[in-house]
């Protein structure tokens, strides 16, 4: 009976959340009635989804194969970390993760709502409606509980490229930033229905941006981060149909961000940030839809069922263009009062222009990832939109806001002489001259791209640590550093990883040698693999400085699944400051006597990396000094 527990505890959080939706309805007799439930009611759906989530992982724990969730993604060999995290690593787990947060934030806003306060109650009351829609959604179409029958006696197991630990984190910071969202959104969708801007809206959805663009930045870097160590593929972004869905809400959530500080500081931008904040969480619900609507084949795709994908597009079209026409009929009644009007040499100017080209970035990873979907739909026709298209439209795009990041902090409100902020900027635009120099003096690979990514890069980290200096090293400026320098680290990460990058791809007998980037990798032997849900085997190489002196060893591993039988490589990875050596290796020979290896070197790797963590940390600090 435990299973049907489950199903009892989301018809709870859908009752729970359709009380509380119903205080959207226009009868001022029901509104009084139900404004003082609205908290317990949260309360009550976040709890209901925490049990049905915590019965879910108890049933892959318990290996009940009576249930179809656990025979399809789990099964008794899988390690007990796989079975708990393998929880979110399936469709109808994910949605009911999904949902979980969506309840857990309602339930926070619920809980700080001030006696006479009007716009919480409304933003609890579109939270929960939304809600309403992904409960429907898991009990018709996803239910994580249905049972199978005959019980199996054991399951298929979970997809080996998810058996990693970054399945542990990756999902969950992604729904963290999706969903994190979708509080901004009801905010603003309450202050719509409220017709008014008050003064304290702006601080009071600032958090939730924060946690919201915090949590997809580290998301994001954390399935690159997958994606380099697991697909075996040697690279980190691929411009995957999916993985442009992560990106997309990121975009147009940094534009969110910066507008909600000026309208914050200058009570400018209101209509915009109510603009922003519904696309921001439309292109959240953009990324579920491509994840499970079967419309588009990666391997980060949950479900191809097209009833779940027809269900999903109605409840974006309900929400997305309610919202919408909302913002069409009452937007233009919510412009505060403004000071002073708002001038381009201006610290608000700039980051209204950043904006617009954030935005148009955006647009074109939108344009390239449904591109092909609207072709096949209308003429039958498949297509591929790869790097190319995206190498000459959104590079070129992301420069120009890399470069204004660098001086936008050294601009005034209101506004600024130009001449002073490029006096101060002076020393960045040097650095940045002179790392270009260098790049083109030493002819690397790829140099004027590579001039113009390291001479970005250097702007920025230079233009970050001189406005940290000017504003005189005060803990309130270390958000605003951290996350541009995080982003000046990123892009010196990429620029090195993609254009200095070299590679073999060769087979391989033991005792067989071959140099990558000047380092020597020699086969020198290999063992089988046995455990307990796959086995293989290991190749181990012996790597040198190409003088004989002996760096590491590097053991790629080759698993075959046993439930499954899939094959998976998994590369091994020497890592240091300046660059990663990448190992894997594929099927051996008929004869058995040679085994595919294809090796990577690729400069400032780990910068990439980096680059998130210190961008996300900007986000954390900001959170930390709250009330500064």
């Amino acid at each position: 009976m435990i299973p049907e527990f489950g199903v009892f505890f989301v018809i709870v959080a859908l009752l729970a959340a359709g009380m509380q939706a119903a205080f959207l309805l226009p009868a001022t007799g029901l509104k009084q009635l139900l404004r003082p439930c609205l908290p317990s009611a949260a309360w009550v759906q976040a709890l209901a989804v925490c049990l049905a989530f915590a019965i879910l992982v108890q049933l892959r724990l318990d290996s009940d194969f009576s249930v179809m969730n656990v025979v399809q993604h789990s099964n008794l060999s899988l390690p007990t970390l796989y079975k708990i995290v393998g929880t979110w690593g399936n469709h109808e787990g994910s949605m009911l993760l999904w949902v979980l947060v969506l309840a857990v934030f309602g339930a926070c806003v619920a809980l700080r709502m001030p006696e006479g306060a009007e716009v919480q109650p409304l933003a609890v009351a579109v939270q929960a409606a939304l809600s309403v829609g992904v409960l429907l959604f898991i009990l018709f179409t996803s239910n994580p509980f249905a049972r199978v029958f005959p019980p199996m006696v054991d399951g298929e197991a979970l997809n080996p490229l998810l058996q990693d630990m970054a399945l542990a984190m990756h999902p969950p910071l992604l729904y963290l930033g999706y969903v994190g969202f979708s509080i901004v959104f009801s905010f603003s969708a309450a202050a719509l229905l409220l017709g008014r801007l008050d003064d304290g809206w702006a601080k009071m959805v600032h958090p939730w941006i924060l946690i919201s663009w915090s949590s997809l930045t580290l998301g994001i870097g954390l399935g690159s981060w997958w994606a380099y160590r697991v697909l075996g593929w040697g690279g980190f972004w691929f411009w995957d149909p999916v993985e442009n869905a992560s990106l997309l809400p990121w975009l147009s959530g940094t534009a969110l961000l910066h507008s909600n500080v000026v309208l914050m500081k200058r009570r400018m931008l209101a209509s915009w940030v109510l603009l922003l904040s519904i696309l921001t969480f439309g292109l959240s619900l953009l990324g579920t839809f491509l994840v499970r609507s079967g419309l588009l084949i990666s391997v980060h795709s949950f479900a191809s069922d097209p009833e779940r994908g027809t269900f999903i597009m109605i409840y974006i079209i309900l929400a997305l263009g309610g919202a919408l026409l909302l913002y069409g009929l009452r937007a233009h009644r919510l412009v505060p009062q403004v000071r002073d009007g708002m001038l381009p040499l201006s610290r608000e100017g700039m980051i209204l222009i950043n904006n617009l080209f954030l935005l148009t970035a955006c647009a074109t990873v939108f344009l390239g990832t449904t591109y092909p979907v609207v072709v096949e739909w209308m003429e039958g026709a498949k297509l591929t939109v790869g790097p190319p298209y995206y190498n000459i439209t959104f590079l070129p795009l992301m420069a120009v806001p890399l470069v204004f990041a660098g001086l936008t902090p050294f601009m005034p409100w209101q506004r600024a002489e130009m001449r002073k902020v490029l006096r101060k900027a002076r020393p960045a635009g040097m650095a940045a001259l002179a790392a270009a120099a260098l790049v083109l003096a030493a002819g690397a690979q790829g140099v004027l791209m590579s001039a113009i990514g390291i001479g970005l890069s250097a702007w920025l980290m230079v233009c970050s640590v001189q406005w940290l200096r000017s504003a005189g090293m005060r803990a309130v400026s270390m958000p605003v550093f951290l996350g541009h320098f995080g982003a000046a680290v990123a892009v010196a990460g990429v620029t090195g990883a993609s254009l200095w990058m070299k590679e073999a791809e060769l087979s391989m007998a033991q005792g067989d040698t071959v140099t990558v980037a000047g380092y020597r990798l020699s086969y020198t032997g290999e063992k089988a693999l046995d455990a307990p849900n796959y086995h293989g085997r290991a190749v181990t190489f012996r790597v040198d400085d190409g003088g004989g002196r002996e760096l590491t060893t590097l053991s790629p591993e080759y698993r075959i699944y046993d439930i499954r039988q899939t094959a998976t490589s998994v590369a091994d990875i020497r890592s240091t400051l300046w660059y990663d050596l990448y190992a894997v290796i594929g099927e051996s020979s008929a004869d058995g006597k040679t085994t595919a290896v294809r090796i990577y070197f690729r400069p400032l790797m780990c910068l990439f990396w980096a680059g998130f963590i210190v961008m996300a940390a900007g986000g954390v600090t900001r959170l930390l000094r709250r009330g500064t």
